[in-house]
Order: structure tokens, then C-alpha cells, then sequence
């Protein structure tokens, strides 16, 4: 927005006076936007700064603790989760699609999953009849493992539940085998039998929590169960907010304590994989078998307690919008209209609870937008924006377009910059919120800002050679709400840009986690290396609630017929400014996101993209033990556990299929023992960035007796002195490479044996013993609002002893 210093006149907005579409004759389209010089951080430059703490804790039960939780995690959980809920979701979209009411089409989907859940219950009864009364006697872990590799569920368990099944069944064999571990010696006070029986009540409430996600209601948050697990374990209440629920998520003390955006925060602080686990916990922790039976039965009226229909209701309000703004009277204002819809609006957006108590700002939003958007509604104004988005290039997203469909493509793009426009003001600091004359101003900018993000141009040329920001990174584009009829599930630009992409642009582009773009296109699609491929670009845009899985449903025809969601999810990836500079030379079409895994949950707001390339699709591995089917092949990626309780790293980094083949070949031919190394550490370098900045936190964890229940480690970062976990990042960077050096140096022939199996890529385990400074760390990081830093070298000097080991397949767990 252009700043007038010194001006005392009201601000204008060319959305106020404009009465056409037209264009000037001979008049040029403006410029793209160029990206600003990119500030670059030297490589000479270091951090000399770890941390000094107190001693860490000593407490059996907490190390216990610790120890069990870390042993329960599995990723591969989170990602079986991820396609339940993907199922789910489209089974429930049909219904809706079907003009099912939405009662009906939550019932069919729960009653859909029926089976699953007795299949599950049936493999713990099973579990516990033959191991329950042996515990006493010893279970050997190879014994459990064989038990349940060789059972079978019922013949009526659905293809798309195995995956789950099998995850679920290797949770329960972690239950079983720690159980009769000797971390629980003479700190577990009842049997495994009663445990067992708490895991088989607390499947059905798990997966009723992800089947209420999936239609479009937010669980409630789990709190008490980790405030319960906390007083067990000795700590004290916490000072501040409870843990899982950032500062800034808080509501204000004007707030409804029962607002439904205080559940969408809480809900959203711990997985649903963590609650799970904390609940096995607290059984292991029961005095009794009657304190067990209380807290499951607590357990379970909480879990299976119906969450805020947060998403549903945003759906059902935004359709009813559209139909509003789409049957608009000549000369009527939409200001009732835009009264009614901000309330469904802001439960579904984290920041929207910061306008919740300031029912001015609503006030004074419904006739700013009514106002603002008068232009663009009604029967005269709607049909001209409609052609101009069709204009825009929507014929080339080959869309079965009806006449009604076009003649709503006005209200539903309204809508749209309605929706992102209170996102925006959402974000606004509070002393902006609080003062009616800067709200004035910033709500108008953010307004612009939300119309150039989602509407084609609208004004004459002239307009955008003066205010070039009011046409998004200089593109006259169109971002379309789909699907176009039904419930909206995200946005997709109209534009769709063909380019070729050369090996240096393709790893200039960060994909999820950090992975470069280089190593999806070859290790997934088989690219040859240093290739250059073209592609079709297509652009998409989360709503509130979008998941990888709807895009990937929707958007079949484009990504791969026959492919399931689940795949198709991973040819997305995230389009952040430098992607769509080096992809589009459009930096201005990029948005920063936060963090967020492929199977994770995605802000509002967040842009994705997806390469279309001519006879190119996703490679597939064979299915293994309980995954029967075919399975996406893997990308490389690092898993690291700090152990601060033995004191050691543990880091596993998996080779995909490509890379390890690739690795072998190398090593057959003698390659140069320094090149080996910097390949690998230059494979490593970014994904250690991401994890140790907390934008990767499905891949860190921490193994520490003073951790609270639910804190990830991903938080826990959160307490650090700036600069101190990149610092211990780069240490550890350091013994990673030494370590593969001296592996490849003499047990090269190991990795070449494991990609002779007929697994899916090598992973290499690395335990780093003693490390320096990782007990501090640790300590540093489970302190809340404490921690201290020192200035020594960031260099120790000493070199911990460095194991590595090989295995083919994917064993980072």
C-alpha cells in the first residue's frame, strides 16, 4: 500500500470508485514483480554458543517414563492415521455430494469403520490371553514380534484398513515387550493384562477422534490427561499456559471460557498419536487396578466426547454466503450477510480467538467489507467478474462449468477475499486491534491484499502501473474455491504455467523437511540425474481445514488417475516465494507457511504446488510384512533421538532406493573417500537446519526424564537461547560425517550387501556416545522459561565414539 507522508485525506482504495472492467487502449500489462535480493548467510559464519544447565533429573519413574514414550512413537503410525483420515474424508464428501444430510453421512462413516475397530480389539484379547499371565515368567521380545507377524484378521477387515492394522499391532507389541522390560521393575504396580484391557477401550475413542477430523469437527483437547500424567510424574502445575498450547493461542480475558477456538488450540497442540500414548502411560503409571478402571473410564467419555464442529460449520456457513451474495437484489447491502458469515469464520483460524472479546472490531468489519465489495455483487456488477475470471484462464483448468456454476464464480471468489481478508485482520498485533483509527487503515490494506490474492484484474491497466500490488507477483490469475459444487475444500490458481525445469533449479527448490526438489524428481520419478524436464505447473491454496488428502482427491485427473490420496499427497509441495521464483520467476505467488509434514495438518493460507510431467508417475515398492500392498517408494529423510538419559544421539538417515543404488555404485568403484562425504553431508545439511529449528518436528525427538507430557521436542526448542540448537546442529553435523566416513572407509561392503535386498532403500543408524554439551541441551530445553547459555566454543574437543550400522529397508524408528 503507498505510504503518503504528511497526508491528512482519508485513505482511498480503487475498490471504492471503480464502476468497469474495462481496459485502456494501448495501454502495456505491467511488469512481473522481481524478487528482492535474497540476504545469504556466509558459510565462514558460526555460532559459539551451547548451553549450561543444572543436573539432569534423577527419577526412576520419570526415566521410565520418558523411556516408554519414546519407545511407543512410531511415524509410520501418524502416516496410517493420515490414510484412515483420507478415506473418511472422501467417503464423507460423497455422501455430502450426494445431498446426504450431514447426520446421515456421519453416521454411515462412523458405522464404515465398525469392523476395524472389533478386527482391533479382537488382536488385543488375543495378545492378552497369551501373554498376560506369563508376564511374571519372562516374554521374550522375538516371541511377540513372531505372535503377531503370524496373525490374522478376520476376512471382513477392508483392504484400506491393513495398513492401520499393522501399525496398530506393532503399538501393541511395544506395550507388551516394555511391559515386561526391566525399565518397569518395581515401578509398575498392576499386570499387563489390566493394561491391555485399558489399549483395547481406547481404540474405539482414537479412532472416533480421527473420523471427527475427517468430517470436519475439531476434538477436544485431551488436557486433563496430560495434567493428570504431569502429577504423577512429580511436576509442578504449570505457571503459565498448559503445555502443548502456545502464548498467542490463549484467549483474552474477555473470551467465552466455552469458545470453540480455545478447543481448536488445545486440539491442535497434541496428536492424536499422543494422547494415545499418554494414555497407555498413565496405565503403566496406576496404583490399582481401580485407580486404572477410573482414569480409563475418564479416558474415554473425554476422547469420545463430540469436538467443535469447527470445519462443518465454516463449510456450511460459506456455502450459505455464496447463495446469499449470488441472490442479491440490485441496490441491497450484503452488510447482514457479512454480519452472519465472520462468526463461522474465525473459530477455524488459530489467530481468529485474538478478535474473539472485541466484538467491535466485528462491528466495524461487517459495513467496511459490505462496503468494499459492493462493487463486485449484485446483477449488474457479478456477471462482469465472472467473465473476467473466466478470462483469467479458468478454461484452462478444464472445469465442467454449467451456467449456474459460472454465474457463482463472482460470490464464490467474494467470499474467498472475504474469508482471507479477516485472516488477515486476525494477524493484526493488538495495539493496531485496539485503536479504531489504525484498524481503519490496516483493515482497508488487508482487504487489497486478499482481493490481488484471489481475484483476476478487475481495474484498467493504468490502475496496476500505479498500484502493481493490487495484481498478485503481476499475474492477472484467479485462485478458484473447489470443488465448484459441494462443500469447498481448497483453492486453485486459474493459471497454469509451463516451464522447464533444469537440475539447478530443481535443487534450489525446498520440498517438505527441507528435501530438495532435485531428489523428488529423481529418486520418485525416476528423472535421470542432472536431466531437464518440462512440466506443467498447477497451483493450489489451503482453506481452513484443507488436508494434502482433499487436494489430492479432488485433483486426480491432474496428478494420476488410479493413484490413491495418499500418494497423490506427496506430489504436492509447498510454494513458498524462492519456489516460485526459481519455478515461475513469480515470487510474489509464494506464501511462507509454517512447518508442516506431508501427512500434517496445513495453516490457511499455505500455497502448494504440483509438477505434471508428460509419462512420469510415482514409483512403488513392494509391501512387507503387515503392508501387504504396494507401497510410494520413500525419499531420503533424518530421524534423531536425543537421549539425554543415556547420553547419546541417536540418528538414523534413510537412503532411498535411487540414492542408496547410486551410494553402492560409488563405492564398488573406489570413489574418493572425501566426495562420499561431501555428498552426504550435503544430503544431511538442510534437514538438520529444518529439524533443529523446529520446522520438521515429527523428526526430532527427546528422550528426557524432565520433559512434560505432551511438550514435543519441536517445542521444547522453543526455550533455547537463539542460535543455540543450530549451533549443537552443527556439531552434530560434524560427527554424522565423520562417522559415515569412517563407515564407508571400512565397511563399505555392508551397505553394498543391504541394497542387494529386495527392500526399499538402506538405513544407516548412527549412536553418537557422550556427545558434547547434549545433556545441557536437554536440560535447557525441558526448562520452561529458564534456560541458560554460555559462550565457549562451539567446537568441542573431544570426538565422541561414533557406532554406525546398516539395514536394508526402512528401520528409522
Amino acid at each position: 500500500m503507498t505510504l503518503d507522508i504528511g497526508g491528512t485525506a482519508a485513505p482511498r482504495s480503487p475498490f471504492l470508485p471503480f464502476d468497469s472492467f474495462t481496459v485502456e487502449v494501448g495501454s502495456e500489462v505491467p511488469a512481473a514483480v522481481r524478487s528482492a535480493a535474497l540476504a545469504t548467510r556466509s558459510p565462514f559464519m558460526s555460532v559459539y554458543e551451547v548451553l549450561e544447565g543444572e543436573s539432569p533429573y534423577e527419577d526412576p519413574v520419570r526415566e521410565a517414563y520418558a523411556a516408554l514414550i519414546n519407545e511407543l512413537h512410531d511415524d509410520e503410525f501418524d502416516e496410517a492415521l493420515f490414510e484412515l483420515q483420507c478415506h473418511a474424508r472422501s467417503m464423507h464428501d460423497e455422501q455430502l455430494a450426494a445431498d446426504m444430510p450431514r447426520a446421515e453421512a456421519d453416521r454411515l462413516v462412523m458405522q464404515r469403520f465398525a469392523p476395524l475397530i472389533h478386527e482391533l480389539e479382537h488382536v488385543v484379547d488375543s495378545v492378552a490371553h497369551r501373554f498376560g499371565p506369563r508376564e511374571g515368567a519372562g516374554i521374550v521380545d522375538n516371541e511377540v514380534d513372531s505372535f503377531l507377524d503370524e496373525y490374522t484378521p478376520g476376512s471382513n477387515l477392508a483392504p484400506e484398513f491393513e495398513n492401520f492394522f499393522g501399525s496398530l499391532a506393532k503399538k501393541l507389541g511395544k506395550v507388551v515387550k516394555s511391559a515386561a522390560g526391566k525399565a518397569w521393575k518395581g515401578i509398575k504396580q498392576i499386570g499387563l493384562g489390566p493394561i491391555l484391557r485399558k489399549l483395547k477401550a481406547l481404540i474405539k475413542p482414537l479412532l472416533n477422534r480421527v473420523l471427527q477430523r475427517a468430517i470436519g469437527y475439531l476434538p477436544l483437547a485431551v488436557q486433563p490427561v496430560a495434567q493428570k500424567l504431569a502429577e504423577k510424574l512429580g511436576f509442578a502445575a504449570p505457571k503459565s499456559a498448559p503445555v502443548a498450547v502456545p502464548a498467542a493461542l490463549q484467549a483474552p480475558a474477555a473470551a467465552d471460557a466455552g469458545s470453540p477456538v480455545q478447543d481448536v488450540a488445545g486440539a491442535e497442540g497434541v496428536s492424536p498419536q499422543q494422547e494415545f500414548d499418554q494414555q497407555i502411560a498413565s496405565a503403566f503409571l496406576s496404583q490399582d487396578e481401580i485407580e486404572l478402571e477410573m482414569e480409563t473410564a475418564q479416558a474415554i467419555e473425554t476422547t469420545s466426547a463430540s469436538g467443535a464442529p469447527v470445519f462443518a460449520e465454516l463449510d456450511d456457513a460459506r456455502a450459505q454466503f455464496i447463495n446469499e451474495l449470488n441472490d442479491l437484489k440490485q441496490g441491497e447491502s450484503a452488510e447482514p450477510y457479512v454480519q452472519n458469515f465472520l462468526p463461522a469464520v474465525l473459530p477455524a483460524l488459530k489467530l481468529g480467538i485474538r478478535l474473539i472479546g472485541r466484538p467491535r472490531v466485528i462491528g466495524f468489519l461487517a459495513p467496511l467489507v459490505a462496503k468494499l465489495i459492493a462493487n463486485l455483487i449484485g446483477p449488474a456488477q457479478a456477471p462482469a467478474l465472472s467473465r473476467a475470471m473466466v478470462d483469467a484462464g479458468l478454461k484452462l483448468m478444464n472445469l465442467e462449468m454449467s451456467e449456474s456454476d459460472e454465474a457463482e464464480l463472482a460470490s464464490s471468489a467474494v467470499a474467498s477475499t472475504v474469508e482471507e481478508m479477516v485472516s488477515r485482520v486476525a494477524s493484526l498485533p493488538d495495539y493496531v486491534l485496539d485503536n479504531q483509527e489504525l484498524l481503519e487503515g490496516y483493515a482497508l490494506e488487508a482487504f487489497e491484499q486478499a482481493a490481488a490474492a484471489n481475484l483476476p484484474a478487475v481495474f484498467s491497466e493504468s490502475t496496476y502501473r500505479k498500484r502493481p500490488e493490487l495484481l498478485e507477483g503481476g499475474v492477472n490469475a484467479a485462485w478458484v474455491m473447489l470443488p465448484l459444487r459441494g462443500r469447498k475444500r481448497y483453492k486453485r490458481c486459474s493459471q497454469v504455467f509451463t516451464v522447464r525445469i533444469s537440475p539447478y533449479m530443481a535443487n534450489e527448490v525446498e520440498s517438505f523437511e527441507g528435501a530438495p526438489l532435485s531428489e523428488y524428481l529423481q529418486d520418485l520419478l525416476s528423472v535421470p540425474e542432472g536431466g531437464e524436464v518440462d512440466a506443467q505447473v498447477h497451483l493450489y491454496e489451503t482453506l481452513p481445514g484443507t488436508t494434502l488428502g482433499d487436494i489430492a482427491r479432488a485433483e486426480r485427473a491432474v496428478m494420476g488417475p488410479g493413484l490413491s490420496d495418499e500418494v497423490n499427497a506427496s506430489q504436492l509441495h509447498p510454494l513458498t516465494p524462492q519456489a516460485a521464483a526459481v519455478l515461475l520467476g513469480k515470487p510474489g505467488l509464494g506464501r511462507l507457511s509454517p512447518a508442516a509434514s506431508p501427512g500434517g495438518s496445513l495453516a490457511a493460507g499455505q500455497r502448494l504446488f504440483h509438477l505434471a510431467i508428460p509419462g512420469k508417475r510415482p514409483l512403488f515398492a513392494s509391501g512387507s510384512g503387515h503392508h501387504h500392498r504396494a507401497h510410494l517408494r520413500r525419499l531420503l529423510h533424518v530421524r534423531i533421538r536425543l537421549d539425554a538419559q543415556q547420553d547419546q544421539v541417536r540418528t538414523c538417515v534413510f537412503f532411498s532406493e535411487a540414492t542408496a543404488q547410486k551410494l553402492a555404485v560409488r563405492l564398488r568403484q573406489s570413489t574418493n573417500l572425501g566426495q562420499l562425504a561431501a555428498g552426504f553431508q550435503r544430503a544431511i545439511a538442510s534437514r538438520l537446519k529444518r529439524i533443529f529449528s523446529g520446522d520438521a518436528d515429527c523428526r526430532l525427538r527427546l528422550i528426557h526424564a524432565g520433559q512434560r507430557p505432551g511438550q514435543s521436542a519441536g517445542a521444547a526448542l522453543n526455550n533455547l537461547p537463539t542460535g543455540a540448537s543450530q549451533a549443537f546442529a552443527s556439531q552434530l553435523q560434524g560427527w554424522l560425517v565423520q562417522g559415515f566416513a569412517e563407515f564407508v572407509k571400512t565397511q563399505g561392503a555392508r551397505f553394498v550387501a543391504a541394497t542387494e535386498n529386495a527392500d526399499d532403500g538402506v538405513s544407516l543408524s548412527f549412536t553418537i556416545e557422550h556427545p558434547p554439551g547434549l545433556k545441557e541441551l536437554a536440560q535447557a530445553m525441558v526448562e520452561h522459561g529458564r534456560p541458560g547459555a554460555v559462550a565457549v566454543p562451539a567446537a568441542a574437543s573431544t570426538r565422541p565414539t561414533v557406532r554406525v550400522d546398516v539395514f536394508p529397508g526402512h528401520r528409522c524408528v
